[in-house]
């Protein structure tokens, strides 16, 4: 899971999104709009999104992926077979009512497999 996760607002200007990539570590970043998630966006999506509006067009015109939204004292099992249904979805971790992490179906299953070789 990515902690200390940066959000984005829908009306964001792609370029602004962008350079939030640049600077850092993460692939995805949430959408979040009046303190809720309602969306995931990826690099490419940036990309895509800069393609086809610019850099002053918003994040709101790039491409998102569905999320589901999780407590972190979900199970990973639930969390896995939330994401298995449907893998393109990102669960979205809150706590409190803040987006504090991300979980792809890629890294769950990554980290099961890592800790199955350990154990």
């Amino acid at each position: 899971m990515l902690t200390a996760l940066p959000v984005v607002k829908p009306e964001q200007h792609l370029e602004d999104v962008a350079q939030l990539f640049l600077g850092g570590r993460n692939h995805e970043l949430a959408i979040v709009e009046d303190g809720h998630p309602v969306g995931v966006v990826t690099r490419a999506d940036v990309a895509a999104g800069l393609e086809r509006g610019g850099p002053h067009g918003s994040i709101a015109e790039a491409p998102q992926h569905d999320i589901v939204t999780v407590a972190p004292s979900d199970s990973l099992v639930d969390v896995l077979d939330q994401l298995r249904e449907r893998p393109e979805r990102v669960a979205v971790v809150v706590d409190n009512g803040e987006a504090v992490g991300l979980l792809t179906f890629e890294r769950l299953t990554a980290y099961v497999e890592q800790s199955k070789r350990v154990a």
